[in-house]
């Protein structure tokens, strides 16, 4: 008779599947030190490279004026300069009722790229100096409330897939007043500005305002080489049908000298406390060019008061002119007596 066969027990098949997932591991492992030997990402005890983007832009800004906003930021060498293939830097928008993003504004919404790879870097630093404007439609600027605008930037491999970010920046995408008619007239007191704005319908969590800019003109140059001032001045304003016209006198001028100036339209976004959240600068005014020639006549006397003086053997009438705020001299008429004639005498 044959010998029975052998059974294979319980222990023994275990040991068997004990020995091949060893045997797998073992393979595994050389064959991961095989990649980290060549330096191929995904060897050694890191594993396969993580697919959550590391954030290494840390200054991304966005300043909007007008419907521009403007983002700028600085990319690390090492990315814009790296050996391996890289795709495109993507500028993403995600549009938020709060100006702080959260997690649902991680997914990115692209409304264009930049090449990196095109820039120029900066000598002695470790950084590309990138910018990019988007546009902004009138859709985005009607909504009420307002919404924000959450911009992050996205760097891309090869592949597709995104191994770099960025901080996120935002911006109020509440609408702004546009600035048309700049004109002026000469007054005795100044230079008054005249402008008007469209009628709009702001929510109420938003307020408009203007600021008033002036540059002294060259007079041989024709250029405007003086520093841009803001001017301080009381607003009036006149309610039309079709928008507002606001008016402004600027006292703070010197007669017989040329100026430029502009108005900047300016809104300012609160919260439900009352707290200023946002202040976003709209698009200047076309500029409104003034020559300041002085055609008034002195302002009337008032306030005229006759004093009878005397000193040795001289006898006169003293006529003062209190000061005014014209910017006409002040004088002493002085009629002596005894047929002396009269003259007229500047005050220190």
């Amino acid at each position: 008779m044959a010998p029975p066969a052998a059974s294979i027990g319980p222990l023994d098949l275990s040991m068997t599947k004990f020995e091949n997932q060893v045997k797998l591991n073992t393979i595994l492992l050389l064959f991961s030190a095989m990649l980290a030997s060549a330096g191929i990402p995904g060897g050694g005890s890191g594993g396969l490279p993580s697919t959550q983007p590391s954030q290494v832009i840390r200054d991304l800004r966005a300043v909007r004026k007008g419907d521009k906003v403007t983002l700028a930021w600085s990319q690390p060498r090492q990315i814009a300069a790296a050996t391996r293939p890289l795709g495109a830097t993507r500028i993403c928008r995600n549009i938020s009722s709060s100006p702080t993003a959260s997690t649902s504004d991680l997914h990115c919404t692209p409304v264009g790229e930049v090449d990196a790879g095109k820039s120029e870097a900066t000598a002695g630093t470790s950084s590309v100096s990138l910018r990019f404007a988007d546009t902004l439609d009138d859709k985005l600027q009607d909504a009420s409330p307002p919404q924000f605008a959450i911009y992050r930037i996205e760097v891309a491999g090869a592949d597709g897939r995104t191994i770099a970010s960025s901080n996120p920046a935002s911006v109020s995408l509440a609408p702004t007043a546009a600035v048309k008619g700049l004109h002026f007239e000469l007054d005795v007191r100044g230079i008054f500005l005249i402008w008007e704005v469209e009628a709009d319908r702001r929510p109420a969590s938003v307020e408009s305002d203007f600021r008033l800019y002036r540059q002294e003109k060259a007079p041989q140059a024709g250029k405007s080489t003086a520093k841009k001032i803001a001017i301080p001045f009381l607003r009036s304003v006149t309610h039309m049908g079709e928008g507002e016209r606001l008016s402004a006198v600027d006292i703070n001028i010197e007669w017989e000298k040329t100026y430029v100036y502009w108005v900047r339209p300016l809104t300012r976004v609160y919260a439900a406390d009352h707290k200023l959240i946002a202040e976003i600068e709209g698009e200047d005014s076309e500029p409104a060019e003034i020559f300041a020639h002085d055609v008034f006549p002195p302002a009337t006397p008032e306030g005229f008061m006759a004093m009878v003086s005397e000193v040795p053997e001289r006898k006169f009438v003293d006529l003062p002119m209190p000061r005014r705020t014209s910017p006409n001299t002040v004088f002493i008429a002085r009629k002596r007596a005894e047929n002396w004639p009269a003259s007229a005498l500047p005050l220190p």
